[in-house]
């Protein structure tokens, strides 16, 4: 049995935080009915494309976000979508949305409403700031750019002699969505024990403060020292430490204390350097003429190695290194590929990529087989068959514009 088989979830968002929480519990096993009006899920019109190519089965972002769900296409400005709609949320354990706070009140899809005799409802509402607090009842524009400007990691990413700069992706908006899914499964979890559903309201920009990254310690630092957390001019003065360049690419390697920095400095051919008190002294009190000594006897062993035999030799003598991977590194990596850490999937349109699959494994718990995102609309007839639509009435529906 799957980790989540016989959850129903009744999807109904876009962009990425939604459609991450939903792909969440998709890919253990939940039944996640995607909801899209007849032109789709905005998604489907982001770059990049499959063979660059734009079309609304062809965006990877969309495909990413919509492993192993189904999609129908329902218009709730309508009367009769909206009866469709309340009929599919009557069947979910869990509705997730991300409609401006209140918006979903005026056809019938709000918490309030689903929930009136659903006492045991898991609904989950994903916003930029949140359903209550001063952002939101200005109805205020947000971005990925500006979740990572306020919420804190830009202050702290780039050089201190240019403007803050944001991470790359959608960093942000992913971290909610998973953050959304565990808070789903917590409210579930509550509901099977014999509790009450709950309407779990997630602020994107909220999870900001407590996640991963530089920001939880630089907040906390900050209640205790009044200081706030500031950019540095670049890499600093570092005799065994940060992003270096190889023959074939890049690694970062750390190297500190009297044991660890005689190593490196074996490593790198300067045995004449064993023993010297200026490699363990503060780095910002050396000599800048040892400082490029050391620096330039390192560039020179490390353009002479690939980068994963110069990672295995710093490993063998005890050094923290890793390679800098590419993508093409991470497709064929043996540890993911070992891990099933990769599935590959077929779409009819698209064609067949390599999909980012399970993010950890469960030893006794087996995982569904991975599904391709769904065409727009490819499951009208299966899912509102299970409602009791007969196939005959499809085209009358689609010609009245509610599917």
């Amino acid at each position: 049995m799957n980790a989540l088989e016989g959850i129903r979830v009744l999807d109904l968002t876009t962009g990425v935080a939604g459609p991450n929480c939903t792909k969440l519990l998709a890919d253990f096993g939940a039944d996640v009915i995607k909801v899209e009006p007849a032109g789709g899920d905005p998604t489907r019109s982001i770059p990049p494309f499959a063979g660059d190519e734009p079309g609304p089965e062809r965006s990877l972002l969309f495909l990413h976000l919509n492993t192993n769900k189904r999609s129908v296409t329902v218009d709730p400005a309508t009367s009769a979508g909206r009866d469709l709609l309340h009929r599919l949320a009557s069947t979910a354990q869990i509705v997730v949305e991300d409609g401006a706070p209140g918006s979903l009140a005026a056809v019938g899809l709000d918490y309030r409403s689903l929930s009136a005799g659903r006492p045991d409802l898991v609904y989950v509402s994903i916003t930029p700031w949140g359903q209550t607090g001063p952002y939101a009842e200005a109805n205020l524009r947000a971005s990925e750019i500006i979740y990572q400007g306020m919420g804190g990691p830009a202050l702290q990413t780039g050089s201190a002699a240019r403007e803050p700069l944001k991470l790359a992706g959608q960093l942000a908006q992913m971290q909610a969505g998973a953050v959304a899914a565990y808070s789903a499964v917590i409210a579930l979890f509550r509901v099977e024990g014999g509790g009450e559903g709950d309407h779990v309201d997630i602020s994107i920009y909220q999870t900001q403060a407590g996640t991963r990254d530089r920001r939880t310690i630089s907040l906390t630092s900050y209640s205790y020292t009044g200081a706030s957390a500031k950019r540095t001019l670049g890499a600093g003065i570092s005799l065994a430490g940060g992003v270096r360049p190889t023959a074939d690419g890049y690694i970062n390697l750390l190297a500190t204390g009297r044991a660890r920095m005689d190593q490196f400095v074996q490593m790198i051919g300067r045995d004449d350097l064993v023993g010297d008190p200026r490699l363990v002294q503060q780095p910002t009190t050396l000599d800048p003429a040892f400082v490029e000594e050391v620096s330039a006897s390192y560039l020179t062993w490390l353009l002479q190695q690939d980068k994963r035999e110069a990672v295995a030799e710093a490993q063998r003598r005890g050094l923290l290194a890793g390679v800098v991977n590419t993508p093409a590194d991470l497709v064929t990596d043996p540890h993911y590929r070992e891990r099933g850490v990769w599935d590959s999937i077929e779409h009819p349109v698209a064609g067949t990529f390599e999909y980012p699959g399970r993010p950890f494994i469960m030893s006794d718990t087996p995982r569904p087989a991975p599904r391709r995102a769904p065409l727009l609309g490819e499951h009208n007839q299966e899912i509102l068959g299970e409602l009791g639509v007969a196939a005959a009435e499809l085209p009358q529906l689609r010609a009245q514009g509610v599917i």
